[in-house]
């Protein structure tokens, strides 16, 4: 049973790798993960599971964190569900590609640990099997950490299933995922290559990267559900050690250019992202077309326009701030010449407030390059402003941080004598100006316990269908996919209300 599981699994691995042919029929834990060029395989594989084309973050994540922020309206029907929360736990397009693609890394970097902590290398060979060990440790724990924001309480493997049995497994409390996730990232925190990465190895984590993660994971905790008292002090100190490596070989720096900092895949603003090519088969990422505007791409059959920003939110950036062209279309020239600008309507004609951070205007098919965005460093600089007003209040440490960013933004500088609390609404407003469409809003929203906030102004800020949904409680986490519930008696029941 277990060999032929792992011959399942690892018929996957090799449609990623250079093996010769004779090679694929006679995979097995036997002859596998003997070296180092065996166990990259593997770490490609787990990447495989996020940057599937049409799947994780296009047609996912997308609904579930973006599209409740207040800042957000679509066109489209079933991702309006997500903002006026009237999906359920039936809904098959979103659901599932959150919940599979993450289940699916999850599963592949238990079979990889599993595997290499069973396993002695050659001595030059140790310390990269470490590495690759803490790699998958590290893409565990970031796996876990979306699952238990949007879900909570999850089921929690963390080794390989032999029996069918073995893989129905009840849910997990959220505060025990947390502890598992941190185990996760200090081990990866100690083993990941503290230098970062070369050409052939690049997007891939270092030690800062999951030092960062654990920052966020601990500012996550500190507020809801958790309320963590003493997790604000450990994200503090933690990013401490983030923000001490900026601008050297072992860390991440601001970019003088906001632009910069958007267009360039894997630069030195980046802390994670989501490598995408769309010269390789079901991979790329569909996002520049699916929440592309009109006509614009390189081909004329390019740009559903699935939604875009509202009116208040564009309105809301200073003059000056470079982040709001970068981020969004107001006004554009199609690939015909005709100047598209947006209309104050039910968008017929799909003249909106579109996002522009994943637009490729060379992109000829559906499937483009640019990575997706999860966290830049200018996120590090956000959550070390918000933690040291949360704990000092909004002393001159506080400004600095928020000022470094608005202030590459050609933005004016935040307003002097703000009170502890309008500080913290600020930076939450802030976070919005400079992450939109990087897949951070409902994680902010939920963990500042501002869902019934964000709720109550969409139907003043949506021009697309706007819907007025009563606030439940339960809106702070999404069912679990239906399917999951049936075909698993260890789930006895979804999240209430779902």
């Amino acid at each position: 049973m277990k060999k032929l599981k792992y011959i399942i699994l690892l018929a996957g691995l090799v449609a990623c790798s250079d093996l010769e042919e004779e090679v694929y029929s006679e995979i097995s834990p036997s002859n596998f993960y003997q070296n180092v060029a065996e166990a990259e395989v593997a770490v490609t594989s787990i990447y495989n599971s996020f940057n599937r084309a049409v799947s994780l973050y296009d047609f996912g994540l997308s609904s579930l964190t973006v599209v409740p922020s207040p800042k957000i309206q679509s066109r489209v029907w079933w991702r309006r569900m997500w903002a006026n929360y009237t999906a359920d736990a039936t809904e098959a397009i979103s659901l599932p590609r959150v919940w599979n693609p993450f289940y699916q890394g999850i599963f592949r970097s238990n079979v990889l640990i599993a595997e290499l902590e069973g396993r002695e290398f050659d001595s030059e060979e140790e310390i990269a099997r470490k590495e690759i060990i803490a790699e998958a440790k590290f893409l565990r724990s970031w796996s876990y950490f979306n699952l238990v924001q949007l879900f909570g309480d999850v089921p929690m493997p963390l080794k390989p299933a032999i029996t069918a049995e073995e893989a129905q497994l009840p849910r997990t409390p959220i505060a025990d995922v947390y502890q598992q996730i941190i185990l996760d990232l200090q081990e990866a925190e100690t083993n990941l290559p503290s230098d970062k990465r070369s050409a052939t190895q690049i997007g891939r984590p270092i030690q800062a990267t999951a030092k960062f993660l654990l920052a966020k994971v601990y500012l996550t905790m500190a507020g809801l559900p958790l309320q963590d008292a003493s997790a604000m002090s450990l994200a503090k100190a933690k990013l401490q050690e983030v923000i001490d490596l900026e601008d050297t070989a072992q860390g991440y720096k601001l970019l003088a250019s906001y632009d910069d900092a958007i267009r360039i895949d894997n630069n030195d603003e980046r802390i994670f992202a989501i490598q995408q090519t769309q010269s390789t088969a079901s991979q790329g990422t569909a996002f520049g077309h699916v929440w592309g505007s009109a006509n614009r791409l390189n081909n004329p059959g390019l740009g559903q326009t699935h939604g875009g920003f509202t009116e208040d939110f564009y309105n809301s950036f200073d003059a000056t701030d470079t982040r709001r062209d970068v981020t969004m279309s107001y006004s554009y020239v199609d690939r015909d010449g005709v100047t598209r600008t947006y209309k104050d309507d039910n968008y017929p004609e799909r003249n909106g407030i579109y996002q522009n951070k994943y637009i490729d205007i060379d992109q000829e098919a559906v499937n483009g390059d640019p990575d997706m965005i999860v966290y830049r460093y200018s996120d590090a600089l956000l959550m070390a402003a918000e933690i040291e007003n949360s704990l000092n209040g909004p002393t001159a440490t506080a400004y600095g941080y928020l000022n470094r960013v608005r202030s590459r933004a050609l933005a004016t500088n935040a307003p002097d004598g703000m009170t502890q609390e309008e500080f913290a609404e600020y930076v939450y407003e802030e976070r919005y100006k400079e992450l939109s469409f990087e897949f951070q809003e409902i994680y902010d929203i939920r963990r500042l316990g501002k869902v019934e906030e964000a709720l109550s102004q969409h139907p003043e800020n949506i021009t697309w269908s706007p819907t007025n949904t009563a606030y439940s409680p339960n809106f702070n986490l999404w069912p679990i996919p239906v399917s999951e519930v049936n075909n698993n008696p260890q789930i006895t029941e979804n999240n209430p209300g779902w």
